[in-house]
């Protein structure tokens, strides 16, 4: 089969078939993933899950854990008491979205990710 390759608007590049049919997209990996970040897809970090996993954390803990903080540090970074990130961290906690929204910027990620 031979494929033919039109470049299109941008950095893309159609593979069409002998037909003319279109069988690939093909586009730069950073365009790439604009795309899958703009189709609400979040990922986590390997670590992360393996901590998640491994020690059976929650994503707060895991995050917490992942970005090199003690729930003191945490607690001093939110302005709340270290019992407090405690709480929070614990496995099947419900926190309020803002909590979440408070924690997602401590640790520089997204709300999706601190949420089983």
């Amino acid at each position: 089969m031979s494929e033919h390759i039109e470049v299109v608007t941008g950095n893309a590049q159609i593979i069409r078939d002998n037909s003319g049919n279109p069988l690939y997209a093909v586009v730069p990996f950073d365009e790439y993933q604009a795309l899958l970040d703009a189709n609400g897809r979040t990922t986590i970090p390997h670590e992360v899950v393996v901590l998640m996993i491994e020690k059976d954390l929650s994503p707060m803990a895991a995050w917490r854990k992942y970005r090199g903080m003690s729930q003191a540090q945490m607690a001093e970074r939110l302005g709340v008491t270290q019992s407090a990130v405690a709480q929070a961290e614990k496995q099947g906690n419900k926190s309020h979205i803002e909590t979440l929204r408070s924690w997602a910027r401590v640790l520089d990620c997204e709300v999706a990710q601190l949420t089983d």
